[in-house]
C-alpha cells in the first residue's frame, strides 16, 4: 500500500498546483454533464475511459452497474441517483457494463455464490435481464 501514499503525495506536488483553477472551481460547487453508472470492478477506470476531468461526470459504481428497481427502502444507489437528479440536475444518465464482468458471470449462476450471500441478493436485481 506504500505506493498508494506516493500516488498522493505526486498529485499534491505535481498534478494539483497544473489543475489548481479547475480545483478552485470545482471547490465551489459541481455541475457534472451525466450520471456515470459502472461497475466497482478495479479495472474499469472512468476517467481514462471517458477522457474526462473532475467535475464532469457523477460517478456511481456498484458490482455489476445494477440499478435496482425503484422503491421506498432507501440505499445507496437510490439515494445517489435521486441527488444526481433532484439536485443537481443532471440531464444524462449512462450506464457502462463491461465485458468479462464476475458479477454479470455470478447473476447468471447465483447458485454458486452460497458463501457470498449479500452479493447473490444484490446480483439478484439482474435476475430480470438474465431470465
Amino acid at each position: 500500500m506504500p505506493h498508494f501514499a506516493q500516488g498522493v503525495v505526486k498529485f499534491q506536488r505535481e498534478v494539483f498546483p497544473e489543475k489548481a483553477e479547475l480545483f478552485e472551481k470545482l471547490a465551489t460547487g459541481q455541475s457534472p454533464e451525466a450520471l456515470f453508472i459502472t461497475c466497482s470492478d478495479s479495472r474499469i477506470e472512468t476517467a481514462m475511459l471517458t477522457q474526462t476531468d473532475p467535475g464532469e461526470l457523477f460517478i456511481c459504481r456498484n458490482a455489476g452497474n445494477i440499478v435496482p428497481p425503484h422503491t421506498n427502502q432507501t440505499g445507496g444507489m437510490t439515494a445517489s441517483i435521486e441527488f444526481a437528479i433532484g439536485a443537481l440536475k443532471i440531464p444524462h444518465i449512462v450506464i457502462c457494463g463491461h465485458t468479462e464482468c464476475g458479477a454479470m458471470k455470478g447473476a447468471m449462476n447465483r447458485a454458486g455464490l452460497t458463501t457470498l450471500p449479500h452479493v447473490r441478493e444484490w446480483l439478484g436485481y439482474a435476475q430480470g435481464a438474465v431470465d
